[in-house]
């Protein structure tokens, strides 16, 4: 069984581990490229943070536009 210190880091490694290949992924016409992105930074990050940076990124209506909130909260 893995330690809180363990899992905590394992789960930083996971969530860098998707975006980089999300972003080599996306050079290449492999669908689902994006969603490693995202997934990656949720992994991360945490879902709140993703939130956050995504809306402040993006802007609040492009944000409302792709229905990102929803999507976030569905991974």
């Amino acid at each position: 069984m893995l330690s809180k210190k363990e899992w905590y880091f394992f789960h930083k490694i996971i969530g860098i581990a998707l975006i980089l290949i999300g972003l080599i992924s996306y050079l290449f016409p492999i669908p689902g490229s994006t969603l490693l992105v995202a997934l990656g930074f949720v992994w991360l990050i945490g879902k709140d943070k993703t939130l956050f940076f995504l809306k402040e990124v993006l802007g609040k209506k492009i944000f409302k536009l792709l229905k990102i909130k929803k999507v976030v909260k569905d991974i």
